[in-house]
């Protein structure tokens, strides 16, 4: 496997849409994404001793964790208040740099998966000796699609 290209975590980042680009929510600690399918059983006396499935509905799920600021968190809070999705893109920075840390003029989406999703749920951390995070829930509520 020697064309294989590892993805350091601190690279794969979540996005919002922003004008006609996407931008980094600040300060990530962490990101998930996650895909499901329903299925539906279509076993038969033909399948012998082992059930047959199809694939039904696709659904998915984001969590992400970041340290907290006023304005990301106000925003988030406000979307999901007024019950409004919000489009997200979840990519690999492409400017990305692990000696220097966010570049000047911010974090850059390449390759990824976009869609909608509502707020499903929103928390603040805000431990005594501690810097306050939050961490935010979405379930995705429009196809997932590839971002070239």
């Amino acid at each position: 496997m020697a064309d294989t290209k590892y993805i350091k975590g601190g690279d794969l980042m979540l996005f919002q849409k922003s004008g006609s680009g996407y931008t980094a929510f600040a300060y990530a600690k962490s990101h998930s994404l996650q895909l499901d399918a329903d299925s539906l059983e279509v076993s038969s006396k033909d399948s012998g001793k082992w059930k047959q499935f199809l694939t039904t509905k696709l659904s998915y799920t984001i969590n992400a964790e970041h340290l907290f600021t006023e304005t990301d968190y106000n925003s988030l809070l406000e979307k999901m208040i007024a019950r409004e999705p919000i489009e997200i893109l979840f990519a690999i920075a492409t400017n990305s740099n692990d000696e220097d840390g966010k570049p000047a003029e911010g974090w850059t989406a390449g390759s990824g998966w976009r869609g909608s999703a509502v707020i499903t749920s929103i928390s603040v951390n805000a431990n005594d000796g501690e810097v306050a995070s939050y961490s935010v829930s979405l379930q995705g509520s429009s196809p997932l699609a590839k971002q070239a």
